[in-house]
């Protein structure tokens, strides 16, 4: 199974984790998943310590997978922002975080869990943005994504889609 497979590749284990986190923005879980049946891999944090500076190239914060039935998987491509306004966010720089996880981190380091044709994925990219501040959330409108050029995997175009502070990733 995937996530078994992912879980047990020793050079992610340390990118592993149950949340989706980064200041003050987070991505929640429905409480109906099991723990079991999802994980976060930190891309941001993978790049930051396996390539050095200043080459470390721009990537995402968040890949959560999440198993929905046997073989079948949503794939959530996040990038979280905490900023005090959306001209704060450079869209050269965030489509660029999304095509580093997709054809590089996906694509290439770990192409043998996300190119398997035992798994079907539902691939969905998002920024998270917002201005956050204790129990303060303001949303912002985040038109700009649809100018975007879109993203390719697996020969397939996606686009970046917009989401307000702290989503909610559903049951299947």
């Amino acid at each position: 199974m995937l996530l078994n497979d992912l879980r047990a590749d020793a050079s992610l284990a340390p990118y592993i984790h149950q949340t989706c986190c980064e200041n003050d923005v987070c991505v929640d879980f429905d409480p109906s998943i099991p723990e079991e049946d999802y994980l976060v891999i930190k891309v941001d944090d993978f790049y930051n310590a396996t390539v050095p500076n200043p080459d470390t190239p721009k990537s995402p914060d968040c890949l959560i997978v999440q198993r929905c039935s046997a073989g079948h998987f949503h794939v959530h491509v996040v990038e979280l922002k905490n900023v005090k306004s959306k001209s704060y966010l450079n869209s050269e720089a965030i489509w660029d975080k999304f095509h580093t996880c997709l054809t590089d981190f996906m694509s290439n380091h770990f192409r043998s869990h996300f190119y398997n044709e035992n798994h079907d994925f539902k691939l969905r990219l998002y920024l998270v943005a917002g201005k956050v501040k204790d129990n303060y959330a303001k949303n912002f409108k985040l038109d700009f994504l649809l100018a975007m050029r879109p993203l390719h995997f697996a020969n397939k175009p996606y686009a970046i889609q917009p989401e307000n502070p702290n989503p909610l990733v559903r049951a299947c």
